[in-house]
């Protein structure tokens, strides 16, 4: 026999064997049987003559379990399809896991309605007010016309959010999507503040149409960054935060300067869900089911998209089509409840995860599922917020209370989420063709600082006009704009030095000090003192600044050594702890008494109340700093090439990293307790010290001390002189101007470790 005729031979008997093993029915090594064949015996079985099954893929069963877009793990009762395709077991653990997180939310809402039922809307009343209450009963008219509409607004409102995340979270193959960290609310909210200014003009269109331009303006400026990077799970979302973030401080400056027509931006930005009539009801019911209805029947689409976009072609869909227009209800229907109750947060995140956590068999049961659980979360947290309003006597808005629950579940996503791990990228590194600035640039970073904090001592503006203080001037007025001044500068090197060296630490030049959460622990320190314990010495309430900032950090460094190899992991759990750090803060200055006044100036980023022994303080508590960073330069600078070169010489990294990053928790609650919590000064002064070829650590951290004081003196003193004689707080417009350089910063390709 030939060589040729044995190769034949060996291929008809492997064949020959393969049909055996089909019709007797495959078995993997561990015993289970394969579903490449029917089991013997069945109806239309290889075996007895039937048609063989034909290959598919069966979206029906496909699961959104994982990030991305493959089949998630089903167990030891998972089955292999035809096609190799793992297929979801028929065990009703998913439908049960469901129901047990329904029952929940269902029986908090009951029972914190049930804890602050008014008593005197009995069961007659309640009768009475079902359909058409009579005029002369007014506890019938009020469960008929109030009571009644936000139980019914509540329930649709987050069902339309939860069903809202899940699509977008489908489509885009991205778990950390939502309508609140890309953008959508706060796009519809600003629209609806600049409609608000524009007065009897804005009334050409309805509320609707502004917040829905408001959100697409948004969400297709995060579309075309993530569009660049591959719609990369952590950029996005960290895109996504950064647009939210500068939209939250354009409306917040809106609101400065209009206060009587944009008034009711105050309760509606953080989700209101009070109602007078069934006017609100009815247009988010009408949405919800149109959008719900188109979603189901696309659900094979979105199916597709899930699992991958080169699967999705090769079966005919056009992807981006099919993906722009998901997205587009999706926004459209976030764009109608935000228009009705304001800006409720992380209903459309934390659901769509509950619900991928109990692992629904298809794409329209999870959205059917994520609308569902909506609905419970927001009718429970509303309940929940009504109860604490009665109990402390002040309004808690219902968007607060999704925020103060719905960060920890976004920690818990994230630590079951396993998003793509790059190589540590050292956070200064630079093109090599660069050559490392010396005194030159430091110079001219020293005039220029010079040159702005002599502009802002010496020019002011009135309604007269500009005026320039000469140097036989008013002393008064020189000693007055003196703490002013100097406050905003050093705030400004101490929060730039921090972001630093977090990012030397971390190993990301996308971390600082605002992304970490930091900023805001001690933010919450501070708050806690003054408004709870009732201690308002500025000693104290540095000290409590400074353990909310440590306990801040330690969180992070907590949640960091648990991924370690996941970087952008890490910041987002940062801007998670963030939020529900800002979540406390609000619903404690919405119980607070007077003091609330200067705390919400404060919390804005004002340096009014700055005293010249503060600033004395801080700028002994810097140059100590300093120093302790210089001398540890050489450390410092192997830590930032990654953990392994100053392992193998012998460093003790954990302890070089501890004490790094509490220094920069010091600086970070130094800062904020002279000049409240700054936005974005600590991420973006790091990069342009960069930007201007500062590669060795020594001149990085000069020239790192000068910008950022250069941006926090430049930023206060346009907050000063652009609006005068109102004053804008210098943190507002250091918050817009580095929420701008962060976009720009997520939009490039290459950033060390961003998608890390």
């Amino acid at each position: 026999m030939g060589l040729c005729d044995g190769r034949a031979e060996r291929a008809r008997r492997g064949s020959e064997g393969r049909d055996r093993r089909r019709r007797a029915g495959a078995r993997r090594p561990d015993g289970r049987r394969l579903r490449h064949a029917p089991r013997p015996g069945a109806a239309g079985s290889a075996g007895e003559g039937g048609p063989r099954p034909a290959r598919h893929l069966d979206l029906r069963r496909h699961s959104l379990g994982d990030p991305h877009g493959r089949c998630d793990r089903r167990g030891p009762d998972a089955e292999i399809g035809g096609d190799g395709q793992l297929i979801a077991s028929q065990d009703p653990a998913p439908a049960t896991r469901l129901a047990l997180v329904a029952l929940l939310l269902a029986a908090a809402g009951v029972a914190a309605s049930a804890a602050g039922w008014d008593p005197r809307v009995t069961l007659d009343v309640v009768r009475l007010g079902l359909f058409d209450p009579p005029e002369d009963v007014f506890a019938a008219v009020m469960f008929h016309y109030a009571t009644l509409p936000r139980i019914v607004v509540s329930l649709v409102a987050g069902a339309s959010l939860g069903l809202a995340g899940a699509a977008m979270q489908a489509v885009l193959r991205n778990p950390l999507a939502s309508p609140t960290t890309l953008g959508v609310s706060a796009g519809a909210q600003f629209a609806l503040a600049l409609a608000a200014l524009a007065g009897p003009a804005a009334t050409v269109l309805p509320r609707e149409a502004w917040s829905l331009c408001g959100a697409l303006a948004a969400t297709g400026l995060v579309y075309l960054i993530g569009r660049r990077t591959g719609f990369e799970p952590a950029r996005l979302a960290l895109a996504g935060m950064a647009i939210t973030l500068f939209l939250s401080a354009a409306s917040a400056a809106l609101i400065l300067f209009n206060e009587q027509q944009l008034a009711f931006l105050f309760l509606w930005g953080s989700g209101h869900l009070a109602q007078s009539d069934w006017t609100s009801a009815t247009i988010l019911i009408a949405a919800f089911v149109a959008a719900l209805a188109a979603l189901i029947a696309a659900s094979r689409a979105i199916g597709l998209l899930a699992v991958g976009d080169q699967l999705a072609a090769s079966v005919g869909l056009k992807t981006e089509t099919a993906r722009l227009a998901v997205l587009l209800l999706a926004v459209a229907l976030t764009a109608c409840v935000v228009t009705r109750i304001g800006v409720v947060g992380f209903v459309g995140l934390a659901i769509p995860a509950i619900v991928r956590l109990c692992r629904p068999r298809s794409v329209a049961r999870s959205l059917l599922a994520s609308a569902v659980l909506g609905g419970l979360a927001l009718f429970a947290a509303d309940a929940l917020a009504q109860l604490s309003s009665e109990l402390t006597g002040r309004l808690v808005p219902a968007g607060a209370v999704t925020a103060l629950f719905g960060a920890p579940v976004l920690f818990v996503l994230l630590s079951r989420t396993r998003l793509p791990a790059r190589p540590h990228q050292p956070a200064g590194h630079t093109d090599g063709r660069f050559h490392d600035a010396g005194l030159g640039l430091l110079a001219g970073l020293a005039a220029t600082l010079v040159v702005v904090a002599a502009a802002a001592l010496l020019i002011g503006r009135t309604g007269a006009g500009w005026e320039l203080l000469a140097p036989s001037g008013d002393g008064a007025l020189f000693l007055a704009r003196l703490p002013r001044v100097a406050g905003a500068l050093l705030a400004g090197a101490a929060i730039a030095l921090s972001g630093l060296l977090v990012q030397k630490i971390v190993g990301n030049d996308l971390a600082s000090p605002e992304l970490l959460g930091i900023s805001n622990g001690a933010a919450a320190g501070i708050v806690f003192s003054a408004l709870v314990l009732g201690v308002l010495s500025r000693t104290a309430l540095l000290l409590s600044g400074i353990v909310g900032a440590l306990g801040a950090t330690l969180v992070v460094l907590w949640f960091a050594r648990r991924h370690r190899d996941q970087i952008a992991a890490v910041l987002l759990a940062g801007i998670a702890l963030g939020v529900f750090l800002d979540s406390i803060i609000r619903i404690a200055l919405a119980t607070a008494s007077m003091q609330a006044v200067a705390l919400l100036t404060w919390l804005s980023g004002s340096s009014v109340l700055v005293s010249l022994p503060e600033v004395l303080g801080l700028g002994l508590l810097l140059a100590a700093t300093v120093a302790v960073v210089l001398a540890f330069r050489r450390p410092v600078a192997l830590i930032d090439l990654g953990a392994e070169v100053p392992q193998a010489l012998g460093l003790k990294v954990r302890a070089v990293q501890t004490g790094m990053l509490a220094l920069a928790a010091l600086l970070a609650s130094a800062a904020t307790m002279v000049i409240g919590p700054l936005s974005f000064v600590g991420l973006l002064a790091p990069h342009l010290a960069r930007a201007l070829r500062a590669r060795r650590l020594a001149v990085q951290v000069a020239a790192t001390l000068l910008l950022g004081a250069i941006v926090m003196t430049l930023s206060d003193f346009v907050g000063r002189v652009a609006m005068a004689p109102w004053q804008v707080p210098g943190g507002l417009v250091a918050g817009l101007v580095g929420s701008l350089g962060f976009i720009l910063l997520t939009s490039r390709r290459r950033v060390a470790g961003a998608g890390a």
